[in-house]
């Protein structure tokens, strides 16, 4: 296992729209195509609840992708506090949600930290799209159990 903090690379692209609906006949055999994960980011300020703004992430994206269509494989919202209220830090965690407080002193480092995370869930759920498209694959459904 490399160290926490590995050099590498990652090349991502920040698509401006989704891919039309029509193309979602594409989708297990063109995932290129697709938006595979999807990163928010909001600003919280002191009357934002984080299960307000998780609902309007959530919202967000029923307005862009189908509810049963295959992607995003996975997603997150970065939510940048504005203030050193600490209100936000003491509620519950809410999963996808993750809160950067406005005194933490290197953002930079936490915010690639998180992206690497988001890319291993990405990858790690390909695995998943594989055991849904493919039923026979009874190996498969039981070593990801």
């Amino acid at each position: 296992m490399p160290s926490p903090l590995s050099t590498g690379r990652l090349q991502l692209s920040f698509p401006t729209h989704p891919p039309p609906r029509s193309h979602l006949a594409l989708s297990l055999i063109r995932p290129s195509h697709f938006p595979l994960a999807i990163i928010g980011i909001a600003e919280c300020s002191k009357g934002d609840t984080l299960s307000g703004i998780s609902s309007q992430f959530n919202s967000s994206l029923l307005d862009i992708f189908p509810s049963d269509g295959i992607y995003p494989l996975a997603k997150i919202c970065f939510i940048f506090g504005d203030s050193d209220d600490n209100s936000l830090h003491q509620g519950a965690k809410i999963p996808g949600l993750v809160l950067i407080p406005n005194v933490m002193g290197n953002k930079h480092l936490y915010v690639g930290t998180l992206l690497a995370d988001l890319c291993s869930q990405m990858l790690s759920e390909f695995g998943v799209m594989v055991c849904r498209i493919i039923p026979r694959m009874d190996s498969c459904h039981s070593s990801l159990k």
